[in-house]
């Protein structure tokens, strides 16, 4: 919960900076890259996470495995930050609130989408279109999965919300029904 809130903070604190600076699209791009830096090397985290190294070093560390990401200087001065408030170990949890209120700013719903059967092309871009138009989303991010007991349809979740067009659910509502008639 506590880590929740912290990220909560910087992640806003962030937003704010990006787009009042006009570096959305550019934080936007540090921060994916980092959280695929620290999700390909879990011993960067450790080691940036370890209590006992000193800041100075971790800070060195950290400059070292970013050099080749081309980081903005915003970006750079978080990090720093983070390191000398012993926070670093929160920056993952940071990433996600930020990216998340990113995708709010820009109008950007990301949807799970479980289907019984692969869709084509066509079936997702339709599918898009009308999530569009139901969310009020300039652009929808369609995560896809294959679940074959849902027997067929889909269930859509976007955020908190569930649309569940899957045959299973109309069979269960079916027999809920048929046993409240039969008793």
């Amino acid at each position: 919960m506590l880590v929740t809130k912290i990220a909560e903070s910087y992640a806003n604190a962030l937003i704010s900076l990006a787009t009042s600076t006009q570096s959305l699209e550019f934080i936007t791009q540090d921060v994916n890259q980092l959280l695929e830096l620290f999700k390909e090397n879990p011993d960067l985290k450790v080691c940036l996470a370890n209590p006992f190294f000193k800041k100075e070093l971790k800070k060195t560390i950290l400059n070292t495995a970013t050099e080749t990401l081309f980081l903005s200087n915003h970006t750079k001065k978080l990090l720093m930050l983070l390191i000398d408030r012993s926070r670093i170990g929160v920056f993952e949890a940071i990433g996600h609130k930020y990216l998340e209120l990113t995708y709010k700013y820009v109008k950007i719903e990301v949807v799970q989408l479980k289907s019984a059967f692969a869709l084509t092309d066509e079936q997702e871009k339709q599918i898009i279109e009308q999530l569009k138009k139901r969310t009020g989303a300039n652009e929808i991010r369609l995560i896809t999965t294959i679940d074959e007991n849902l027997l067929s349809g889909m269930i859509i979740q976007i955020g908190s919300k569930v649309i569940d067009l899957s045959l299973r659910d109309r069979l269960k509502k079916l027999a809920t029904q048929l046993e409240t008639t039969i008793f």
